[in-house]
Order: C-alpha cells, then sequence, then structure tokens
C-alpha cells in the first residue's frame, strides 16, 4: 500500500510543478490570443492596465528627463525648463493614450512601439515578433519581443507578467529600451 501511495504522491507532485511552472506560458499564450482576437475582456483580464500606466509613466518620465538633461542644445534652449514642467502632464497623456486594450493589442501584433498606428497595415506571420521567454524570479516571467525585420536587440520590447495566486498571470510592465528615446 505504501507504493501505491508513493506513486500517487509522486503524481500530485508532478502535476503541481507542472502546472505552477507552466502557468506562466498558458497566461502569455492566452494574452497573445486576446490580442490578436482584439478581445477586450480578455486583455483586460490578462493586463493590469493601472499598474502598466504608471510603471510606464515613470519610465517615459525617467527616459525624457535624462535625455533633456543631457542634450547639449537643450542646455541652450531658454524653454527647457518650462519643457521639463509640461512633460508630466505629456507623458500622462502620452501614455493613456497609447496603454488600452487597443495599443496592447498593436503591441503584441507587431513587436515594437509604433508612432502612429495604421489601422491598414496588416500584420501576417511574416511581421509577427520573434519572441522569446525567460523568468525572472519565481513569480516574475519576461516575454522579449523583437520584430522580424529589427536584427539588433536594442530594440526589443520587454512584457513582464507578474504571478497572481498560484497559477494566475497578469502583465505589469512594458519594457520600452532607452534607445527608442535617444535616435532621432
Amino acid at each position: 500500500m505504501s507504493k501505491k501511495w508513493a506513486i500517487i504522491v509522486a503524481i500530485v507532485v508532478t502535476l503541481f510543478a507542472g502546472l505552477y511552472f507552466g502557468s506562466p506560458y498558458w497566461a502569455v499564450r492566452n494574452f497573445q490570443a486576446a490580442a490578436k482576437s482584439g478581445d477586450v475582456d480578455a486583455l483586460e483580464a490578462t493586463v493590469d492596465f493601472p499598474v502598466v500606466r504608471e510603471n510606464l509613466k515613470s519610465q517615459l518620465t525617467s527616459a525624457l528627463v535624462d535625455k533633456l538633461q543631457n542634450d547639449p542644445e537643450m542646455a541652450k534652449n531658454p524653454f527647457a525648463g518650462l519643457g521639463m514642467m509640461m512633460m508630466p502632464a505629456m507623458v500622462n497623456g502620452m501614455v493613456d493614450a497609447f496603454v488600452t486594450p487597443e495599443g496592447i493589442a498593436r503591441l503584441a501584433k507587431s513587436g515594437h512601439v509604433q508612432k502612429q498606428a495604421d489601422e491598414n497595415e496588416p500584420v501576417d506571420g511574416a511581421s509577427q515578433p520573434d519572441i522569446s521567454y525567460s523568468y525572472s524570479g519565481l513569480d516574475r516571467f519576461r516575454v522579449t519581443m523583437r520584430p522580424k525585420d529589427k536584427a539588433d536587440d536594442k530594440r526589443d520590447v520587454g512584457l513582464l507578467f507578474e504571478r497572481r495566486g498560484l497559477f494566475g498571470w497578469k502583465m505589469i510592465r512594458i519594457e520600452i529600451p532607452d534607445e527608442a528615446f535617444t535616435e532621432k
């Protein structure tokens, strides 16, 4: 009888470990399916929009402040201080307009942040991004997207998912590379 219980316990532990470590892949698959189909409700179930907005606002503000402070042309500009004061309001508006179910769906389909949405541009299999997955700890999972037409890894966009409960995951951060802010 003890051998039977040992086998049952081994099966249960194996199933639990498979579900525990496989759950982020399932969550990302659900996220991608929702993004491709444009299912707003499913996207809202897989993305923590308020947290994503706050993380993106702080990332953009930091990158723009750094760019303004390190740009020699801006040091000579008398309106640079005014720009620094107005920047949080502009960043808030931009992020609130971008971090919507539709904006996240465009990002997931293309693999890069688009300056302007072109609804007529088809997203076919040839233009979909290359995607890689990695754990960033037991409770964090990173999805890295690289557009197929971009060879350098400096343009990769990262999506960070966080564990919610034992098997649930939500996207909490979009990681835009600093090079996206420094290009002219």
